[in-house]
């Protein structure tokens, strides 16, 4: 696996993971009480804790890649065996 590979799958799986993290833990700012300024929707996260989210997403995406670039080294994930998995093997 180039680093250009690496790279696009490090990406892919960060946004994803992050996505994915985004709704955990929010609190709007009429659930958390706190005082909603002229002009912000009641709706709007009281705190969006996005260092720790981006934290997890890089962890899960690294942790990702990894097994990816061990898969693709090793020879056990191949475009053979993904033919082969969802049926798409020549006639």
């Amino acid at each position: 696996m180039n680093p250009v590979s690496a790279f696009v799958v490090f990406s892919v799986t960060w946004f994803i993971a992050l996505y994915c993290l985004l709704p955990i833990g929010i609190r709007s700012q009429e659930e958390a009480g706190d005082d909603i300024p002229a002009g912000s929707m009641a709706g709007s996260p009281s705190k969006a804790n996005l260092k720790i989210k981006f934290i997890g997403a890089t962890i899960i995406s690294a942790l990702f890649t990894g097994l990816i670039y061990y898969l693709v080294t090793e020879r056990i994930l191949t475009l053979g065996a993904l033919d082969a998995l969802f049926g798409l093997e020549e006639i």
